[in-house]
């Protein structure tokens, strides 16, 4: 009988001892569920308010433009956290971005080369100019829309709300302000 005892004691011993180190794991992945779910919605937030202070960089002057969160959650890995729609739609908005920022490049180039002219060629390179400069207009026109779009997605515009981000270009600091 004694020996059943001791039997039944060590099923208990073992019993605790399985649910301690699964009540351990569990809580760790708890952990790690919550700590990817901040994470993503901080990219989240950055990304929305980077949406938005590149929406502001398309005045029509080809000023260039930064997507400098964008390009650090590419190299960090961080764009595992998003679901694939919205995966999608981000890297289609920004690859318009990058579209539209290499359009800056070339207009200011022609714009420059149009400055630097001797009398005989002006005609076609103001020519040029204003060709680059039209389509690039046209070109934000489509890229502001696309933004807009993306950040009236739910998942998205969620984060925006009362919070700004502040760029000083001078410094190439980025913060973020709430309001």
């Amino acid at each position: 009988m004694s020996e059943n005892i001791n039997q039944v004691i060590l099923v208990l011993e073992l019993s605790v001892t399985f649910f301690g180190v699964f009540l351990a794991f569990m809580l760790d992945r708890l952990i790690d569920w919550r700590k990817e779910q901040q994470t993503k919605k901080e990219l989240l937030k950055n990304l929305s308010c980077e949406l938005n202070e590149l929406k502001k960089g398309l005045t029509g002057d080809a000023y260039r433009l930064y997507p400098d969160v964008w390009d650090s959650a590419v190299s960090s890995g961080q764009l595992d956290l998003l679901d694939s729609e919205q995966l999608s739609k981000l890297t289609k908005v920004y690859r318009i971005i990058k579209g539209t920022d290499y359009e800056a490049i070339r207009v200011r180039d022609a714009k420059a080369a149009l400055m630097q002219a001797h009398p005989n060629p002006y005609n076609n390179l103001e020519n040029n100019w204003i060709n680059l400069s039209n389509s690039h207009r046209i070109r934000m026109e489509k890229t502001r829309a696309e933004i807009d779009a993306i950040l009236k997605e739910p998942w998205l515009k969620q984060y925006t709300e009362g919070f700004e981000m502040k760029h000083n270009r001078a410094k190439g600091a980025v913060t973020l302000a709430v309001d």
